[in-house]
């Protein structure tokens, strides 16, 4: 059956509604594969449509019963979960989504910071992988558990616990009947509480409706021409709004057939590897990753039949030209990008698959969003920061009293524009600027330059301390693989194609690989903190010649670089010497 004829997601009484009408449409059809092992053999195991919705129905019903309600009872508990992106962990995402809040949240966090959400979210039930030899998911979800006020009940999933069995063993006791009514959410119910980024501090959780969700799953659906003759590789995390919403429950919404690459996603090199050969067994016709993932398929051979796929997909971060180049002369295939955020519930901007791509191009503005552009000053070229507002825009943070919207309106933080044909731009990160003596930088000047070098697979600006300029711009590179150039090369590239003095970077340090985030984006503040170190240790070498140091460098949640300076030669000059740079480098320096 088509779903051309199907009622609009956005149009539907929850997002439960939304998945029992897709279920109800294609019983039969496969929802999810999830591929078990690679090597020596694939492995994998495929889940129907009828199957998802049955097990939906009993993880409800286990839930209640863990968290102990009664039949007649409408509370909706808070179901936090630590989880890579596999068939149980839909049924677990969904069914908190049904009958309660969902609380996903990043297996890398640490125990400090999981503690912090789960007591804000008021967490009642955690959901973690079971105690295996490569993760630590267990280990954390019981710390965090144990330092939390609440009482929190632990079940293990896939793999199984002393104190529990695993979560399909115990989904077998649980009943697929169709649920009573005052279980059921509507629109304005809350939906989920997603994270902010990030792998320090305590991000903030933001709060999403059934309402936004909805608007998601409908702005794909609108978009990406999808439908259940699509099959679609997912190696995205299911903690992360792109993995979970954008492609998880607008592929579920278009009725697709979706792939999990292993339980490490795209993090498994080897996943990458085999990409081309993943699409040609499934017959994969979405395809496409985050910007770090498609820079790496760019260096994989295609040694497979991909006539199946349709179009590539990024997403995430703002994808290099070169990169994007690359890799539709590798494929031939057009790749456009999605732009969204975790206060949109993932879409902002999505692509006129009509019309060839924009390789810069972040899409346009998905159904039923708005986009403004809060021009930053008379000579901006219209470059400002992204101002939008529409049904997928997130009321609030939990627990913080003060609206984050004017007027419905949030804004985003990204500076960009809008082209004559309403397609956006994405020029870079308002916070990212880096000013020297007054000179905004944007990184992006000094990035996309880099990233024009045949040799140069990514780049990444940072702003290093100075006393005298405040900041100076310095990058990291990450080289193709097999290439090889030399740092006096690449300094003579940049100054030859930045046209700005002040925007011509200091330094370039080359990397084996850039570091990324749980969700593949470069970890900028790692880099800030790699940045602020040097500085120090390029200062006391300065002033103090003689003495070896030792120092590390953490960006702390307040944005502050803190660094730990060591030494084998303990002294009053030195130790005035790091009291002195502390203040002129604006740094937290430990000695």
């Amino acid at each position: 059956m088509s779903h051309s004829a199907s009622p609009a997601p956005i149009d539907m009484p929850s997002v439960y509604h939304l998945l029992q009408h897709v279920c109800q449409q294609q019983p039969s059809a496969k929802a999810f594969t999830l591929i078990k092992q690679l090597a020596p053999e694939l492995v994998d195991e495929t889940v129907s449509y009828q199957t998802f919705f049955d097990n939906l129905h009993r993880t409800i019903r286990l839930i209640r019963h863990h968290v102990g309600l009664s039949e007649d009872s409408s509370q909706r508990p808070v179901v936090s979960f630590l989880l890579p992106n596999i068939s149980e962990a839909q049924y677990i995402l969904w069914a908190a989504e049904s009958c309660g809040i969902a609380n996903p949240l990043n297996p890398l966090l640490s125990v400090d910071a999981l503690t912090v959400l789960m007591d804000k979210a008021e967490t009642d039930i955690i959901f973690a992988l079971g105690p295996n030899p490569r993760t630590d998911f267990w280990q954390k979800a019981q710390a965090a558990a144990a330092k939390s006020a609440r009482d929190i009940k632990l079940v293990p999933v896939v793999f199984p616990a002393d104190e529990a069995p695993a979560f399909s063993a115990q989904l077998s006791d649980f009943d697929a009947a169709p649920l009573p009514q005052q279980w059921l959410p509507i629109q304005t119910d809350v939906a989920a509480y997603f994270h902010t980024g990030g792998t320090t501090g305590s991000p903030k959780l933001v709060v999403q409706s059934q309402a936004n969700h909805l608007a998601t799953a409908n702005a794909f659906v609108e978009a990406m021409q999808a439908s259940e003759k699509d099959t679609l590789i997912n190696g995205l995390p299911v903690f992360h709004v792109a993995g979970a919403l954008v492609l998880g429950l607008g592929g579920l919404a278009a009725g697709i057939h979706t792939v999990f690459p292993t339980m490490a996603g795209f993090r498994d090199p080897q996943v990458i590897k085999q990409y081309w050969q993943l699409v040609e067994r499934y017959q994969a016709t979405l395809g496409g990753a985050i910007p770090t993932s498609v820079a790496a398929l760019t260096s994989v051979p295609i040694d497979s039949d991909i006539s199946s796929l349709r179009y590539l997909l990024s997403g995430g971060a703002s994808l290099p030209e070169s990169v994007g180049q690359d890799i539709t002369k590798l494929t031939g295939l057009e790749l456009y990008q999605i732009y969204g955020m975790t206060e949109t519930s993932g879409v902002i901007a999505m692509p006129h698959l009509d019309a060839p791509s924009k390789l810069l191009s972040a899409g346009y503005k998905a159904a039923g969003m708005e986009i403004a552009i809060d021009e930053l000053a008379p000579d901006s070229d219209g470059v400002g920061e992204i101002c939008v507002r529409g049904p997928m825009v997130f009321e609030n943070y939990l627990g913080v009293s003060e609206s984050p919207l004017t007027d419905g309106w949030f804004r985003t933080g990204d500076l960009g524009y809008l082209d004559d044909e309403g397609s956006l731009f994405i020029t870079g990160r308002s916070k990212d600027l880096i000013i020297r003596s007054g000179h905004n930088i944007d990184p992006v000047v000094i990035e996309s330059c880099l990233e024009e070098h045949p040799a140069v697979s990514l780049a990444a600006a940072v702003s290093k301390p100075d006393a005298y300029a405040g900041e100076l711009p310095v990058v990291y590179v990450q080289l193709h693989e097999g290439a090889d150039v030399s740092i006096e090369e690449l300094m003579a590239h940049a100054k030859q194609h930045i046209d700005e003095p002040p925007a011509q970077p200091k330094a370039i340090t080359l990397l084996d690989a850039l570091p990324l985030t749980a969700v593949g984006k470069i970890q900028k503040t790692e880099l800030r903190a790699l940045a602020a170190a040097s500085a120090v240790k390029e200062q006391l070498a300065e002033h103090e010649p003689s003495v070896a140091v030792d120092i590390t460098a953490k960006m702390l949640s307040c944005g502050k670089v803190s660094l730990d300076v060591s030494t084998s030669e303990s002294s009053e000059s030195l130790a005035q010497t790091c009291h002195h740079l502390a203040e002129s480098l604006n740094l937290e320096i430990n000695f």
